[in-house]
């Protein structure tokens, strides 16, 4: 049996940033461990998502880095790790768009939104509490 855990959805950009931090005060306040999805385009071998576990203050209990698969879109990564994970909830950051940005490129955090079987709270960079 999996156990459940809090999923963020972490890149190395400020609403990565934002996810994480929420992603964890969740874990901690859930008292549920924390799976950090490396969704970022670099393939440092997870090494930039450990560091940016390591400066979380205080941390979850209990902290997993995942890494997305080369050959995965991040959205289809993140979607495919909840049953895995066993997350009860996903965190991604977000970033404002032009009407015309998001009618070009969609939203991520709606793709997320409307494919997750769980659900997912939606953070912006510097609005934590």
């Amino acid at each position: 049996m999996v156990a459940v855990t809090v999923l963020v959805g972490w890149s190395g950009t400020d609403e990565g940033a934002a996810a994480l931090e929420r992603g964890a005060a969740e874990a901690r306040l859930r008292d549920l461990p924390l799976a950090v999805l490396d969704l970022s385009a670099h393939d440092d071998h997870g090494e930039a998502a450990r560091s940016a576990v390591a400066g979380l203050d205080p941390a979850p209990a209990s902290v997993e880095v995942l890494r997305r698969p080369a050959h995965q879109e991040p959205v289809d990564a993140l979607l495919d790790a909840v049953p895995g994970s066993g997350a009860e909830l996903v965190v991604v950051g977000t970033r404002r768009r032009s009407p015309v940005g998001k009618f070009l490129l969609g939203s991520t955090a709606q793709r997320i939104i409307l494919g997750s079987d769980v659900p997912v709270l939606v953070v912006k960079a510097g609005r934590q509490p």
